[in-house]
């Protein structure tokens, strides 16, 4: 009778340990991390997102727009793209998490779930403007989506309204400071400085590459730091940069 009574027990503890041993497995996989941070994020869905100018690689275009579901993003060979960018200084593209609290975001998020078997969504130009010209900011989406919706905003005006697109990345270097949102402040850097330089504002470029080398300045491995090849690209942009603002002087004493 006693051991009869131990039973439920060894198999409660049985039931544990298997599960334990699944969740350790799914974490060294790399999928309960994501999705753990993402829902304590309050990200329900992902656009996949390029800087809409005149270097954006045809692979990266193809997927601009295109929308998923954090399950689908956890996965671990996930890749939004059909092939390799073939940009020469590198993939520029962003996968942007939304809580999506306004209508346009809700529905969009009922299709995703709708059709969740599939690997994504792809929006079309007008459906990506309807998202974005959505009451975003009304209720918890404006606070929990702002530096989102402001990062995506900017990447999509860099070939269209420069104004904008520069006014987007500003807000994003200077108010990004949750966890889920300073993932955004180095690409933000990095656009914010080349869309200035290519505008001809060398002396802002100049300010923003200073700003960025004072921020990381130091070598880190911790989350969101520069690679190598950022980090190079910024040096050299200064020193590119330098040399335009001196030019002008040089021409006065000549």
């Amino acid at each position: 009778m006693i051991f009869d009574d131990l039973v439920p027990y060894f198999l409660a503890i049985l039931g544990l340990l298997a599960l334990w041993v699944f969740h350790e497995m799914q974490v060294r996989a790399g999928r309960i991390h994501a999705v753990d941070f993402w829902d304590r994020s309050g990200i329900r869905m992902f656009i996949h997102i390029t800087p809409k100018d005149g270097h954006i690689c045809p692979v990266c275009l193809e997927a601009n727009g295109k929308a998923f579901l954090p399950i689908v993003a956890a996965t671990k060979k996930f890749t939004p793209l059909h092939g390799a960018c073939t940009n020469p200084s590198g993939c520029r593209c962003l996968l942007i998490g939304l809580y999506g609290g306004w209508p346009e975001a809700r529905r969009l998020l009922q299709q995703l779930k709708a059709n969740s078997t599939a690997k994504g969504i792809q929006l079309s130009e007008k459906e990506l403007d309807e998202l974005l010209g959505g009451q975003w900011a009304q209720g918890v989406s404006g606070t929990m989506d702002r530096i989102s919706v402001h990062m995506l905003e900017a990447m999509r005006n860099e070939g269209s309204n420069q104004e904008i697109a520069l006014q987007r990345y500003r807000f994003v270097t200077d108010n990004a400071k949750s966890d889920r949102d300073l993932a955004f402040v180095l690409p933000a850097y990095l656009r914010l400085a080349d869309l200035l330089e290519r505008a001809g504002h060398q002396g802002e470029a100049l300010q923003v590459v200073d700003r960025f080398l004072k921020t990381y300045g130091e070598k880190t491995s911790a989350p969101h730091a520069p690679t190598d090849q950022q980090r190079t690209l910024m040096s050299l942009r200064k020193t590119r940069l330098m040399t335009a603002q001196k030019k002008p002087a040089a021409q006065r004493i000549a």
